[in-house]
């Protein structure tokens, strides 16, 4: 099992609080393959953290949180694997 914590920069803060509520009931409902997701949003930037079995360098969660990224927030800053620990 791994667990992976990615970022997402530059956020405009009226719709960062909204959006990590909203990215994370997407995981929770529809995206069920990654288990315990977290999204939290500060200081312009949202905070991934989900666990899986199947993603050891995150780039399958990177890529299903930048879909997630563009239904609702459209444009956004850089994003980056920050860790990626087996637990």
């Amino acid at each position: 099992m791994y667990k992976i914590t990615i970022e997402c920069l530059d956020v405009v803060p009226a719709l960062g609080p909204q959006a990590a509520v909203d990215i994370e009931q997407e995981f929770r409902a529809d995206r069920t393959w990654h288990e315990q997701p977290s999204c939290t949003y500060a200081d312009g930037k949202l905070l991934l953290v989900a666990r899986n079995d199947f993603d050891a360098d995150g780039k399958a969660l990177l890529d299903e949180f930048w879909d997630c990224l563009a239904a609702y927030l459209g444009e956004h800053g850089a994003m980056n694997i920050l860790s990626v620990e087996q637990v």
